[in-house]
């Protein structure tokens, strides 16, 4: 399966990677980013509590966070082309259609949404508009952010060996993963969605942050078997979960008769 990147963040997720370390929640980072453009102005829902609107939170693209961290390395003409192609994706019809559906939910309902935690089988619909608008930021990536300049992005699904978490990336890659950083992109189960994106700071210097994982392609290995001999329960994925989780089938019993002369 192709896993991506979250298509959606927060402000402050913005500003730690402007300013790793930094406080997430500072005024200046992110008004500096503003004022260069080298971020969006991002995208306000309004989000309600007891059929009163109770205030706005922002969502932005995934690609505001490439933008941030080419700002930081100087690369300021890079930084503002692809703040422009994150301003196209928030313009777009997916991402109209994304803040509507969010628009009228709760506060922290929304929030959870931003980190990854909504659960697909909770909310399908949700999560078809976030693997097409991953799709095009997939693309959109891969066409305005020069490759030599690309951050790495480790992406793929979670297994469990010996008690260790592992991701396993598409290209047959395994990265062991500590449980509280996989925990903190909502993705400490089996068969989760992980990105992990490694950024150098210095020559002794590397800084790992953990995003939420969407698949946005079909799975291109055999799905899991629970009556193959060599299947390996670690490797289940999504797909495997709804159907292992399914209604069974009504048991049946032939029962022989012997139907005497």
């Amino acid at each position: 399966m192709h896993v991506a990147r979250w298509p959606i963040v927060s402000r402050s997720q913005l500003v730690r990677t402007f300013r790793p370390g930094a406080q997430a929640t500072l005024e200046g980072p992110f008004r500096t980013l503003r004022a260069h453009g080298w971020t969006t102005a991002g995208v306000s829902v309004v989000t309600r509590s007891e059929r009163r609107a109770s205030g706005r939170l922002t969502i932005f693209s995934v690609l505001n966070m490439d933008a941030a961290r080419l700002a930081r390395d100087g690369e300021h003409r890079g930084a503002t082309t692809v703040a422009r192609a994150a301003a196209a994706i928030e313009a777009s019809a997916e991402f109209l259609r994304l803040t509507k559906l969010l628009s009228g939910h709760g506060a922290e309902q929304v929030a959870a949404v931003v980190e990854g935690g909504a659960e697909e089988a909770q909310w399908p619909d949700l999560h078809e508009l976030l693997k097409r608008i991953a799709r095009e930021t997939n693309a959109t990536r891969s066409r305005c952010v020069p490759k030599a300049k690309l951050s790495e992005v480790v992406a793929g699904t979670i297994s469990e060996e010996g008690g260790l978490l592992v991701l396993n990336a598409e290209g047959g890659g395994r990265t062991a993963v500590p449980r509280w950083l996989a925990e903190s992109a909502h993705r400490g189960n089996v068969g989760d969605c992980l990105a992990l994106v490694s950024e150098k700071l210095g020559d002794q210097q590397l800084v790992v942050n953990a995003l939420p994982g969407i698949e946005t392609g079909p799975a291109s290995a055999p799905r899991f078997s629970p009556f193959g001999r060599s299947a390996k329960v670690h490797s289940l994925t999504k797909a495997d979960v709804k159907l292992l989780a399914g209604r069974p089938a009504p048991l049946k019993i032939l029962v022989p008769v012997s139907i005497g002369a």
